[in-house]
């Protein structure tokens, strides 16, 4: 992304509605299926820290480490974790084979530079016996818009295409779902309907109230989908798959 977008992320990460909910939601996820009480875990693509800095307070046995591209999300991640940063691509990550317990991955797949097939077989190969991929995507291409392009992604997926690069990879689905779900027809408007304006993203401050009433239904839907539903439609798809061997 471009640095005044990293800027942004880091201004609104404790805030905004959207980044809330998809750490809470995260979070659970590795709750469920996390494969014990102490685990490694790689956020690759860990932009600015927060995703990090939620899992190091909500699982303080686990040993983290962070991978981004962009030196500036590197720095900003140094600073908010305690995690062991490093500046590389996720095409070809800087570790030894069979590294890590749990991989995260949110929103970085869709990226305009990368090969997503390619991309999950070098997280299953850091990945251990009996270790979880946890991956977060935006949903339906036919909704790319600024937004998109503000943040250079190109690629939208679908919960079909997912679980299909997730067996070509040979890593078995636990658990696909979309989310953002009742919201997303307002997402559709804003996207498909608005202006474009500035060009730049939604990653944008709002007042507390607004993040309050978007934020509310994210919490109905994490505890739907965190006891195993599987929402049908929404603005993200969200998967966790299992290295077997």
């Amino acid at each position: 992304m471009r640095e005044d977008e990293y800027r942004r992320l880091d201004e609104v990460d404790e805030s905004l509605w959207w980044l809330v909910g998809l750490r809470q939601l995260t979070l659970a996820l590795i709750a469920r299926h996390r494969p014990g009480q102490h685990f490694t875990l790689l956020d690759a693509g860990c932009g600015t820290g927060g995703m990090l800095k939620r899992i190091g307070a909500a699982f303080p046995q686990a040993e983290l480490h962070g991978l981004d591209y962009a030196a500036d999300a590197c720095a900003f991640a140094r600073q908010k974790t305690g995690a062991a940063i490093r500046c590389g691509s996720v095409r070809t990550l800087p570790y030894p084979d069979l590294s890590f317990d749990v991989l995260v991955s949110l929103d970085v797949l869709s990226s305009d530079s990368l090969e997503p097939g390619q991309v999950i077989g070098e997280f299953r190969r850091v990945l251990r016996p009996g270790g979880v991929l946890l991956l977060n995507l935006p949903a339906y291409q036919w909704l790319l818009s600024y937004h998109d392009r503000a943040v250079h992604q190109s690629r939208r997926f679908t919960a079909g295409g997912v679980r299909e690069l997730l067996q070509a990879a040979r890593l078995p689905v636990l658990q696909i779902s979309y989310w953002n779900t009742l919201l997303f027809p307002l997402m559709v408007l804003r996207r498909k309907m608005w202006p474009e304006g500035t060009g730049e993203s939604d990653v944008q401050a709002l007042p507390n109230l607004a993040n309050a009433l978007f934020g509310a239904p994210l919490g109905l839907e994490r505890a739907l989908i965190s006891s195993g539903v599987a929402l049908p439609f929404g603005g993200s798809v969200v998967s966790v798959a299992r290295k077997e061997s």
